[in-house]
């Protein structure tokens, strides 16, 4: 009797935590699982109105992100793997914002991003683009900022420091070339009303190193001419992280000579007016995804090099802070 009763409680032991199993495959955490995603190339993706086509690639990288069950955190926080981390939720959203106001606006700044990468490629490429926007318009004020009770949502900044701003990348170049604790002086277009703010700059989490006021901005009255059409089919990538190899396979496509040399290079950056690569978050997933897709060099802004340089493998790391360092960079080995 001892034997059979013995195998019952047993039975419902077993079966009590394959039901907890089950249960905890459905139940949501604040958290977000991030782990490598998709490494794409982008001859696929890009088409420019009379391209060269080439033997070479250049891939987009992405993380994947997704909502977290209870059993990703039990797993996690026991077996802490390499391949994938736990993220609360409030850290990856502004203050004030909900997931679906922070999808529309990383699309926004995807699109934006597109319309750099095409001037600075094709600028590069020998061509004239001419550009213009109206300022840089105030999406969120976030509380820790030295903007917090000045600036407020929908403020349009037209100048910082005397400097025309005519789009969101001009704004961020001037913040961050200033050091910490610098103060600059805004001016602000608010409901047809001009207004003067003096802040200083302070170095918010997330952003170590850099400059900031404390806002999320977006561009205004965006107006590119650019030369020739350039076609993306991007689906639901979002954000502004892939804007440097966007740049890359634009320009590979202006120019007669394959710069790849035949070559698969992934990246990862972001990209402004003036051909700078800005610091992305992610890069560790970012190069594992491109492990997997078999690439020869992965290229990331400088400030991500030693992240990319630890989590890579089978693949060569370099760092830029511009896109003519890259340009240089590969140009270089193809004349070895």
């Amino acid at each position: 009797m001892s034997k059979n009763k013995n195998k019952k409680i047993l039975s419902k032991f077993i079966g009590i935590l394959f039901i907890l199993f089950v249960l905890s495959n459905y139940i949501p955490t604040p958290f977000h699982v991030n782990e490598a995603g998709i490494a794409t190339e982008l001859s696929a993706v890009i088409q420019v109105e009379y391209g060269y086509q080439n033997d070479g690639e250049f891939l987009l990288t992405a993380v994947r992100s997704r909502r977290a069950v209870a059993w990703d955190y039990i797993y996690i926080k026991l077996f802490q793997p390499d391949d994938r981390e736990l993220e609360l939720m409030r850290e990856h959203l502004p203050e004030d914002m909900d997931m679906n106001e922070y999808i529309a606006l990383m699309a926004e700044m995807m699109e934006e991003s597109k319309l750099q990468a095409q001037t600075v490629a094709f600028r590069r490429a020998g061509y004239e683009v001419n550009v213009s926007g109206d300022g840089a318009e105030v999406v969120e004020v976030m509380s820790e900022g030295s903007a917090y009770q000045n600036l407020e949502k929908d403020d349009l900044i037209i100048e910082i420091d005397g400097k025309k701003v005519e789009m969101a990348a001009d704004a961020v170049n001037i913040i961050r070339d200033r050091n910490i604790g610098d103060t600059v002086q805004l001016k602000v277009l608010r409901d047809e009303e001009f207004l003067e703010f003096e802040l200083e700059t302070l170095e918010l989490e997330g952003s170590e190193g850099n400059a900031s006021i404390g806002v999320l901005i977006r561009s205004k009255g965006l107006d590119y001419e650019i030369p020739r059409n350039v076609k993306f089919e991007t689906d639901n990538i979002v954000g502004p992280s892939a804007g440097s190899v966007f740049t890359m396979e634009i320009y590979n496509q202006l120019t007669e000579e394959d710069i790849t040399g035949g070559k698969r290079i992934a990246g990862t950056g972001t990209v402004n007016l003036d051909g700078e690569v800005g610091r992305v978050s992610g890069v560790k997933y970012k190069v594992l995804a491109a492990e997997e897709a078999g690439v020869d060099i992965f290229i990331v802004p400088s400030d991500n090099y030693e992240e990319a340089a630890a989590a890579a493998v089978n693949l060569e790391v370099i760092a830029a802070d511009k896109i003519d360092d890259i340009i240089e960079y590969l140009n270089n080995l193809l004349e070895i």
